[in-house]
């Protein structure tokens, strides 16, 4: 059921998806695969959908409550919703959340996954929602990103003003389109 409302929403906003289909079981956990039992304090999720991986976070040990899951697609938000009940979902823009941030307190996020399709938003405004995730994050924390491309999708300029280290994690054929996930941390000497 949840393949058909990403299908529909895909012929509706499919800049806002980025993919034809969900994230596969495959791509979710080579995106996962860089979370640690030591990591599970507060996870961010970007761009979220039906939640395929915020399913591999829970089976790698992030516990639901300690999620906080952000979608834009109303639609997705009630799968979610259903899906994830302890979790935190924030329907809406990315932007959007980053101003509201303080809800949250005082903690940084120690993983944020993203599923947001970066390279199909405006430069200023992709470098600006990566700027905002480095800021939110814990020192020890990373940032990891899927992406359609060969290339880290993560602003170049982001990663040399924090002194950033984009890892590439892995490929996976078994995603439509087949997927590159990157790992983004801070280098620490």
């Amino acid at each position: 059921m949840d393949l058909f409302y990403w299908l529909k929403n895909y012929v509706k906003h499919p800049l806002q998806l980025g993919a034809i289909l969900p994230t596969s079981n495959s791509a979710s956990r080579l995106m996962v695969k860089a979370i640690s039992s030591s990591e599970m304090n507060l996870v961010l999720e970007l761009g979220a959908g039906t939640g395929t991986v915020t399913q591999a976070l829970i089976r790698k040990g992030v516990l639901e409550q300690n999620l906080v899951l952000v979608e834009i697609n109303r639609e997705f938000c009630n799968i979610l919703e259903r899906k994830y009940p302890k979790a935190k979902i924030v329907c809406g823009d990315v932007l959007d959340f980053f101003q509201d941030i303080d809800r949250f307190g005082e903690t940084k996020f120690d993983a944020i996954i993203s599923g947001l399709p970066l390279l199909s938003i405006e430069k200023a405004q992709r470098e600006l929602i990566c700027d905002l995730c480095i800021k939110n994050l814990s020192d020890q924390g990373h940032f990891v990103q899927i992406t359609y491309f060969l290339r880290c999708s993560f602003p170049e300029s982001i990663v040399r003003q924090y002194n950033l280290k984009a890892k590439f994690n892995g490929f996976t054929f078994f995603n439509f389109p087949p997927a590159f996930v990157w790992d983004i941390r801070r280098n620490v000497l």
